[in-house]
């Protein structure tokens, strides 16, 4: 591999062996460039476009998430509030019926 690279670098450019570009072709080149800097731009302008839109997606989304877990959070209250409120009922009522069930008559 090393023999290779340096005959290579050993070896002279010949002016014949080398072709040399016009001015008509490096300005098609140069064309071309531009054509395909321009598309790109176009393309880049495209994508930016589409992560703006994701973008407001994204924070309608967080914005609803916020707001579901604050409901979220007011509804878990109002359960364990209700299940309070159960649980002192039931234990009202087992107190009336064990004082029923000993015959002893019920408070009001």
């Amino acid at each position: 591999m090393a023999q290779v690279i340096s005959s290579i670098i050993a070896m002279p450019a010949s002016s014949s062996g080398v072709k040399k570009r016009s001015a008509v072709d490096a300005a098609g080149e140069a064309e071309l460039l531009r054509r395909r800097n321009a598309e790109l731009e176009r393309e880049l302008a495209g994508l930016r476009g589409e992560l703006d839109a994701a973008r407001r997606r994204a924070e309608t989304a967080e914005q609803g998430e916020e707001q579901l877990c604050v409901q979220l959070g007011e509804a878990e209250a109002d359960a364990f509030e209700l299940a309070c409120a159960y649980q002192s009922h039931v234990e009202e009522l087992a107190r009336e019926l064990a004082a029923a069930s000993a015959g002893v008559p019920a408070r009001s």
